[in-house]
């Protein structure tokens, strides 16, 4: 278990927990462009936090400080959930782009 400020406690359970199911819900709604932004935005906010206490800190989360077994599987994990929290970041910027497109009124896409 890796210890956090409270900061990182709060971080984690808003950001990193909260944000992308209500993200996810406001998809389903007429707050869709919303949604996406929360979604770009929690995504970034997911990789930067977790960029930075597992390859940038100094911290028992980082992984070179994890060793045995265990440490070929951290990696590797750290690496995917980078990957997938910036693949999320990119999906959740074009949906929003893609969206606010879509709500310009064809006449003013057609002067576009």
């Amino acid at each position: 278990m890796v210890a956090l400020t409270t900061f990182g406690y709060v971080y984690v359970v808003v950001v990193i927990t909260l944000m992308p199911w209500v993200a996810a819900a406001l998809l389903f709604t007429r707050k869709k462009k919303m949604g996406a932004l929360l979604l770009a935005l929690s995504m970034f906010g997911s990789f930067v936090f977790g960029f930075w206490y597992h390859f940038l800190s100094h911290t028992g989360d980082n992984v070179t400080q994890v060793q045995g077994p265990g440490h070929s599987t951290f990696l590797w994990t750290a690496i995917a959930l980078a990957i997938i929290e910036i693949a999320g970041t990119i999906v959740g910027f074009r949906l929003f782009r893609a969206i606010s497109t879509s709500q310009i009124p064809s006449a003013e896409r057609r002067a576009m």
